[in-house]
């Protein structure tokens, strides 16, 4: 009898893992294979194991039972540089790169040698950037870099390193369609050069876009693994949410009251490459005003200014007086290094209910924290926990619950959903159209505009730093987008219809 084809070991696989964290279990005897020259999707919603997964195969945690397998051979990793040895790269949701430093410097802190030629160094990231077909600069410090280029540089920094096997946390999640297709190609450039790849992420368009198979983790199990080809994107779907999501809400037209934000001439930065110049901007009470553009145009100077985080360099900011703010990086705005309740209360500690006599109340604090929990559906319910045990999602739904829970006057929200699962991006598109009907003024600043012209009444369209086009929401469609974007008018000849070229 003749034998059949030998079929390659998987390049880094995972063997019957299980990983518990206090009151959540991560991960439940997960099987995960990832094939040298594909790509692999790992899907699930927050808080269903799939960045649990990914930081085991990159060694920053130890499974509790199963092990990791390389090449076929089991491996134990002690940390990362154990996991780099052996050829693993990984690129987090929160890219890593230090805003002062060059790629090369970077690639230079990573040597195991003290005594390190940039001449070296330098011609090692030139041949690696060339072989993936990336156009990098290696001598231009991360802050001047977009956040695709940022990404694209930690792919580069992750093959010089010898990366066979490249793990990416959510690399689409603060990314426009044009710099999404542009990873995508140099990951399917990387992937038939035969390194194996695995993308985590919620997108069905990203698996769609790229992948070759596709796995699907809920409540820290396997419920679907195989090709892309063989499944369709409803299947996939009811994998990830199962019956759980709601049919979003119908829009309404609410009646918008005075001006409660007000901008006026305003310029400001924040250290990021592009400030913002000359903005003038009215949001009525009850009123959502979406602001979209490529990122890198001067977003996070016009969020902090509107939040009144820092002071415009001219012009003037009038508000209300209770202006909430959800900033673009969730944990700016939580206590990493300290129990949940801490993050959901911090804002309050200094009421008469939870402080008596210059003391805390922690009692009184926990429970209160737990109603907000319950009212904003944060899981575990257990404020007690770590608030790093949270999913992303959890974490944005106590960020947004502790935000809104007061009717504030104002809320700005920046990225309110960047990295979610369908299931919590519905929840805080919720909590977003509540605080209006009840009579706020809120500004979202979305990289999806999709999701800003679901949510809001106008959208501003940010280029290079000024405000290009303000319109009602049903008036701006993608082409109208680019047009304004580029300084050209809203008729005329079809362009290519992505945001992302207004920045060209």
């Amino acid at each position: 009898m003749a034998a059949g084809p030998m079929i390659a070991a998987p390049m880094l696989a995972l063997r019957s893992v299980s990983k518990r964290f206090p009151a959540v279990q991560a991960l439940d005897t997960v099987d995960l294979a990832i094939q040298g020259g594909q790509i692999h999707a790992l899907l699930g919603q927050n808080g269903a194991g799939k960045s649990t997964a990914g930081r085991i195969l990159a060694g920053l945690d130890t499974p509790d039972e199963g092990y990791v397998e390389v090449a076929g051979s089991p491996a134990r990793f002690a940390g990362r540089s154990d996991a780099i040895e052996r050829g693993v790269g990984f690129i987090p949701q929160a890219d890593s790169l230090v805003d002062d430093l060059t790629l090369v410097d970077t690639l230079a802190l990573s040597q195991p040698h003290r005594l390190v030629r940039r001449r070296t160094l330098t011609a090692k990231l030139r041949t690696t950037a060339s072989h993936a077909g990336v156009p990098i600069a290696l001598d231009t410090p991360a802050r001047h870099l977009s956040r695709g280029e940022r990404q694209l540089g930690e792919l580069v920094l992750a093959l010089a390193q010898g990366a066979r096997v490249l793990l990416l946390d959510e690399p689409t999640s603060a990314l426009g369609p044009r710099e999404v297709k542009t990873l995508f190609d140099h990951l399917r450039a990387v992937a038939d050069t035969g390194v194996a790849v695995l993308l985590i992420t919620h997108h069905l368009a990203d698996v769609r876009q790229v992948a070759d198979a596709a796995t699907v983790l809920a409540h820290g199990r396997v419920v679907h693994t195989g090709p892309v080809v063989d499944v369709n994107d409803r299947t996939l779907a009811r994998a990830i949410v199962g019956d759980e999501l709601d049919a979003p809400p119908p829009r309404h037209t609410r009646t918008p009251g005075q001006d409660v934000l007000v901008l006026s001439n305003v310029s400001a930065t924040c250290g990021d490459p592009v400030p913002v110049r000359d903005i003038s901007l009215r949001i009525r009470a009850g009123e959502v005003v979406g602001v979209v553009g490529v990122a890198g145009n001067g977003q996070r100077a016009l969020a902090e200014v509107a939040a009144g985080r820092i002071a415009p360099a001219t012009g003037t900011v009038s508000g209300g007086p209770r202006v909430a703010y959800v900033p673009e990086r969730r944990l700016d705005a939580l206590l990493p290094e300290r129990a949940a309740w801490w993050s959901a209360m911090v804002t309050r500690l200094r009421e008469p209910a939870f402080s008596r006599r210059g003391a805390l109340d922690t009692t009184a604090l926990v429970r209160a924290a737990g109603a907000l929990f319950d009212r904003h559906d944060v899981r575990p319910r257990d404020p007690r926990v770590a608030v790093t045990a949270l999913s992303g999602g959890n974490q944005q739904k106590l960020l947004a619950g502790r935000e809104l829970d007061d009717g504030p006057d104002v809320v700005v929200l920046h990225g309110p959903t960047q990295g979610l699962d369908l299931l919590a991006t519905h929840a805080i598109h919720k909590e977003i159209n509540r605080a209006a009907d009840a009579g706020t003024a809120v500004l979202v600043i979305s990289a999806d505009l999709d999701e800003a012209r679901q949510l809001a009444d106008r959208l501003v369209v940010l280029s290079k730093g000024r405000i290009v086009a303000d319109v009602p929401a049903d008036e701006l469609d993608d082409t109208v987008v680019w047009r304004l974007s580029s300084g050209l008018s809203a008729a005329g000849g079809e362009p290519d219809r992505t945001i992302e070229d207004a920045a060209e």
